[in-house]
């Protein structure tokens, strides 16, 4: 027995330490300035793209879960760390003069030599150490039940609800921005993207009354459903109105584009949604309704049609970067249920599945106007596996609201996440540069023909599955 206990003890994974500053330095270099650190020293000079250190370590093979000791007086800060070469990515919030540690997310470590490589992320914060600590097993997240956030949703839409919820964290669903990269990924793994996303941004009426034509886009993101796909629309909305509409000179000397066509970014437009929120009586209010009153002609004909919508509007409020999110979440949560209460009740548009994208808990509207969270999210490397991420959510959805990440640059690695816990309702890569062709076609092949992965022809077919 005491021998069995000792090999046990032996075989076991163990907490693992790495101190960066004992690895191959990359442009950095070893502070001892700042008081209350571990080891030697800790990385500092993290500003130049390039820059990093590389740690070997050994340990046993296993999940772990990591966490980052670091300092970062001012800001909050992107890191980005590689282990055996995937990355692991996300924000370390601000810790002012001292050290914290922060878990960040779970890796899978190999039997024996690892590697740590550290890269400069967001850049100008101080790197301690990085503790690498045995995991539980993960688990898959909770059912949750398929009741719509709308009283009066449509059959079809509680059909679509009800599919996703029964496949939530067995599969994942396939999905693709663009006909050129579903093309891409057609051509490599031979299948098709289980969802199909579109953007209303060019029947926003700020650009329809500068030329922008979004010719017949509605009919034929319906005509993808009619052939099994299931939809998703976001809205880029360009804002009512205040369009700066000209370039500017950076102090840098590059330039800057502020055109109409950019109309959704804050810092396109003098829009001022806080004031059209406050003011029911203002122009802002009435250009707010104008607009949304443009997008529900749209949205009927996929009711008309019996086509439900994964419908995401306002998307990365808490970002900051677009005009619905420049000031505040309390302007935006008004904001959210103004669209949800004109959309259902004024318009009686019932056929929306309401799939809110923010992390904030500040920003969060309201469970009567949700029916998913989602995330949107560009890694550094298309294999991160978004622990960090899914971690956060999941502590406060678990059983509540399903999860589905509703941009993403490349296509995920299914296989990996599952592994470590991460189990999205349905994932849809963005296009172009950030599109399929940013993982590549082998990994396109894997990740679509992956047991986990749930493809447009593994679908039941359109006219037997109620949506």
């Amino acid at each position: 027995m005491v021998c069995w206990l000792a090999a046990l003890a032996l075989s076991s994974p163990q907490a693992v330490l790495v101190e960066p500053e004992n690895g191959a330095l990359r442009g950095v270099e070893v502070g001892t300035s700042r008081q209350g650190f571990s080891g030697r020293g800790y990385l500092t000079g993290l500003d130049q793209d390039g820059d990093g250190a590389d740690a070997s370590f050994s340990a046993r093979k296993g999940v772990y879960e990591a966490a980052v000791r670091y300092c970062s007086p001012g800001q909050p800060k992107g890191f980005d760390l590689r282990v055996n070469g995937v990355g692991l990515s996300g924000m370390l919030p601000a810790t002012g003069p001292t050290w914290q540690t922060r878990t960040v997310g779970r890796v899978e470590l190999a039997e024996g030599r690892n590697v740590l490589r550290v890269e400069k992320g967001w850049g100008w914060y101080e790197l301690d150490r990085v503790e690498f600590r045995p995991a539980p097993a993960p688990k898959p997240p909770r059912r949750v039940a398929p009741k719509p956030c709308d009283p009066k949703a449509t059959p079809e839409a509680r059909a679509l609800l009800a599919f996703l919820a029964g496949q939530y964290g067995r599969r994942t669903l396939t999905g693709q921005v663009g006909d050129d990269d579903e093309r891409f990924v057609r051509d490599a793994s031979g299948r098709s993207s289980a969802v199909r996303a579109g953007d209303f941004m060019d029947y926003s009426p700020s650009r329809r009354e500068r030329g922008a034509n979004p010719g017949r886009h509605t009919e034929a993101m319906i005509a993808r459903a009619k052939a099994g796909a299931i939809v998703t629309m976001l809205w880029h909305w360009n804002a009512p109105s205040g369009l700066l509409d000209r370039e500017e000179t950076r102090p840098d000397g590059g330039r800057r584009d502020l055109r109409w066509y950019r109309g959704f970014y804050t810092e396109a437009t003098t829009f001022d949604v806080a004031r059209a929120m406050a003011d029911p009586a203002s122009e802002e209010r009435r250009l707010l309704l104008r607009d949304i009153d443009a997008i529900a002609q749209e949205l009927k004909k996929f009711e008309r049609a019996r086509v439900p919508v994964l419908w995401r509007p306002l998307h990365e409020a808490d970002g900051g970067w677009f005009w619905w999110g420049a000031k505040g979440p309390e302007p935006f949560k008004r904001l959210w249920r103004l669209l949800h209460q004109r959309l259902t009740r004024t318009h009686g548009l019932h056929n929306l599945l309401w799939v809110l994208t923010v992390s904030d808990p500040a920003w969060y509207p309201g469970d009567d106007t949700v029916d998913l969270i989602g995330v949107d999210a560009y890694p550094p490397d298309p294999g991160d596996a978004l622990t960090g991420q899914w971690d956060q959510l999941i502590r406060r959805f678990d059983g509540r609201k399903m999860l589905a990440l509703t941009e993403f640059g490349g296509v995920p690695d299914l296989e990996r996440m599952h592994r470590l816990g991460v189990r999205w309702a349905y994932f849809v890569s963005w296009q172009g540069d950030l599109g399929p062709r940013k993982s590549g076609a082998e990994t396109v092949r894997r990740v679509y023909g992956s047991p986990v992965a749930l493809n447009l022809e593994d679908l039941p077919k359109a006219g037997r599955r109620g949506f």
